[in-house]
């Protein structure tokens, strides 16, 4: 396609974005972020209606608190607005059940509740409390045993692998991915690469789970029975980011050593999430303003962009300043800092780049994650 053709029809595209309101949505929320999903209820009445309704109640209670915990830092934990059974369902927008079973008195099901976006921030900011809604694309997880001078990472028996596999604990904000271990991962990347956090195995392995970082969790197991652990969340071609410290963790009395390692990994999911959050975390008295000049070569890339301004929280508005035959002009309003937008925008595909005066806004390109 000659430029001229290009021009001739991004002027066009153009025109409707102009007249369409194409940004209208920027502000809207994810909705995965206010979405609690599988909460098992079971209660007990005089009848099955009101076995049905204490059911749904207690689920409502439970994915709120749920809720509140995913998008807060646990050190805020204690200072959660507690929310009363008369504002509950102003907070939720809608719900599914499923597996229902019942009898005269018991009612069992497990519900998806969804939460409007709106009434848990207000909920949030009126009590002071800091909150994010940026839900991290998947992050695919390499857990690596030593132990007896020998790294696993595909091969059986690989305890600390299964403990991570066997995981109770729900994702949040971070979705965390095990490989199969099948003959694809394999070639992909083995437990010399994987500590070596090689980019091409790194993005190999990603790519298979259509992951947008690497987690490396190496598990050392000592002779004395304790578990040496260190997390690096890597992205494929850049740099490892330690999270926290390497932690030791010992058998309690009587614990068997897979119960220990399931605590060590919810420990270690914990300690993603609270690092996520705290990546992410937006200060909403912070507003700013930034003009990036996005590249098009093709019509492709000026929707991609498009698309992905569209449900990032932390923009507040967008406008289109200029078209040229090259690229555009695009003015982000924003809440928060360059840094957390930088983030925000990676989760959706856009890489920002540059600095104050000088910014651009393009597709993202492989293994450019955060």
């Amino acid at each position: 396609m000659n430029r001229i053709c290009l021009a001739a029809r991004l002027l066009a595209f153009v025109a409707i974005v102009m007249s369409g309101g194409l940004f209208a949505d920027a502000r809207a929320a994810d909705p995965s972020a206010f979405t609690v999903a599988g909460v098992p209820v079971d209660a007990t009445a005089a009848n099955a209606v009101a076995a049905r309704e204490a059911a749904r109640l207690d689920g409502e209670r439970r994915a709120i608190a749920i809720l509140m915990d995913r998008l807060t830092l646990a050190a805020d934990h204690g200072r959660l607005p507690r929310v009363s059974d008369q504002a509950l369902p102003n907070l939720v927008r809608d719900f599914e059940v499923a597996h229902e079973r019942s009898s005269g008195v018991r009612y069992l099901a497990e519900y998806t509740f969804r939460f409007s976006p709106d009434g848990v921030r207000s909920l949030l900011r009126n009590a002071g409390v800091p909150f994010t809604e940026t839900p991290s694309k998947p992050v695919v997880v390499l857990p690596v045993l030593n132990s007896s001078d020998r790294a696993t990472l595909w091969d059986d028996p690989n305890s600390w692998r299964d403990a991570w596999a066997n995981r109770k604990v729900p994702d949040g904000l971070v979705p965390l991915a095990v490989p199969l271990g099948d003959v694809e991962d394999v070639a992909a990347i083995d437990a010399g690469r994987a500590t070596a956090a090689d980019p091409a195995a790194l993005t190999a392995i990603a790519a298979r789970y259509d992951a947008g970082d690497a987690l490396l969790a190496i598990a050392t197991l000592q002779p004395t029975g304790e578990l040496l652990v260190s997390l690096r969340r890597v992205a494929p071609g850049g740099a490892a980011t330690a999270i926290g410290s390497p932690t030791t963790y010992k058998p309690d009395p009587g614990e068997a050593q897979d119960a220990m390692m399931q605590r060590a990994v919810a420990a270690s999911a914990a300690a993603v999430s609270e690092a996520w959050k705290r990546d992410t975390m937006v200060d909403t008295s912070r507003q700013g303003t930034l003009t990036a000049q996005v590249p098009v070569s093709q019509l492709g890339d000026w929707i991609a962009v498009r698309n992905g301004l569209t449900g990032i929280p932390s923009i507040t508005g967008t406008e289109l300043v200029s078209l040229a035959k090259d690229g555009a002009s695009v003015t982000l309003h924003y809440l928060g800092d360059p840094d957390r937008l930088r983030v925000a925008l990676a989760q959706h595909d856009l890489a920002l780049s540059g600095g104050e005066g000088s910014w651009t806004l393009q597709r993202q390109s492989a293994g450019t994650v955060r």
